[in-house]
């Protein structure tokens, strides 16, 4: 997992054509593209999202195909990642989704505020749960979610 400013990408990524792309693209959407899904490419895809936090969200998941890029357009959310003896498999991974889901058994976590200007970046295994509201206000934040197939990290 990462989490850094947005500006920041080089430092994490280099010269990394995937994130060059992405980072290329990041600058033509804003807070009025449409939901939806989007595709720049075989390998990198993203989703558009707009939703409510919550006080207790209860999503937990951790993907084996694809790396999570997530930046925040607008509001806030807080980001919950989980150590792996610290939750039980709910739902066994089907790779028609790419998920895998939890239930926590332990609070044993990592947590951080994901705000406009950063960047939170989940690998394969990476537990993680989105959508909590920060000190418990709940509101509404618009969301980008890049989707890129990890094989362009390990080949």
């Amino acid at each position: 997992m990462i989490f850094g400013n947005i500006e920041d990408w080089r430092y994490y990524f280099g010269k990394s054509e995937v994130f060059n792309e992405i980072f290329q693209e990041l600058p033509k959407i804003s807070t009025s593209t449409g939901n939806g899904e989007y595709r720049l490419n075989n390998q990198i895809y993203y989703k558009v999202m707009s939703y409510d936090t919550h006080v207790s969200p209860s999503v937990i998941e951790s993907h084996k195909r694809e790396v999570d890029v997530q930046i925040i357009l607008m509001g806030k959310e807080r980001i919950k990642v989980f150590d792996e003896d610290a939750v039980k498999v709910t739902v066994p991974y089907k790779e028609e989704n790419d998920c895998q889901f939890y239930s926590i058994e332990k609070q044993s976590f990592t947590e951080f505020d994901l705000v406009p200007g950063k960047m939170a970046v989940f690998f394969p295994k990476d537990i993680h749960a989105c959508q909590y509201a920060v000190e418990d206000k709940v509101e509404t934040i618009k969301k980008i979610v890049f989707k890129v197939d990890e094989e362009l990290f390990t080949h």
